[in-house]
């Protein structure tokens, strides 16, 4: 049985999707977004807590204009579904795997683009990371 879910959430329309089947799909569970701001990328001033738990109606300010951004967009998802929401700093990948095994979850929900060949290469995938670095059961949308 699912009980607690992981969904990384970003400002794409995959992670909008993502957390979307996530709460049609267990409806019961506990979620939780996770956004993982990459401090070096998203410019942010170093004083930012590493890890931020929250409220969403306590997330104002916290984060740069992309954060905002991601946690209006899981405001807007959520449409009232109570939820817990971390924002974490680093990289992205190494961030979610490390939360997730240590943070007690036993689903994880992802968007991916699923690119193939040279555009992955190119790219590099955060869903294809997790998937590899975590035993946690995980659900990719796309």
């Amino acid at each position: 049985m699912v009980t607690r879910i992981l969904v990384a959430m970003d400002d794409s329309p995959l992670s909008r999707e993502a957390l979307a089947f996530a709460l049609d799909t267990f409806p019961d569970a506990d979620i939780t977004a996770v956004h993982v701001a990459y401090p070096e990328i998203d410019m942010l001033p170093a004083d930012v807590n590493e890890v931020y738990d929250a409220d969403l109606d306590e997330l104002d300010g916290v984060g740069d204009d992309m954060a905002q951004t991601v946690f209006e967009t899981i405001r807007e998802v959520a449409d009232g579904r109570e939820l817990s929401v971390t924002f974490l700093m680093g990289e992205t990948d190494r961030r979610l795997v490390e939360y997730t095994d240590s943070g007690g979850f036993d689903h994880v929900v992802l968007g991916t683009h699923g690119r193939e060949g040279l555009s992955r290469l190119l790219l590099g995938s955060v869903a294809e990371a997790v998937v590899r670095q975590t035993d946690v059961p995980t659900t990719l949308v796309r």
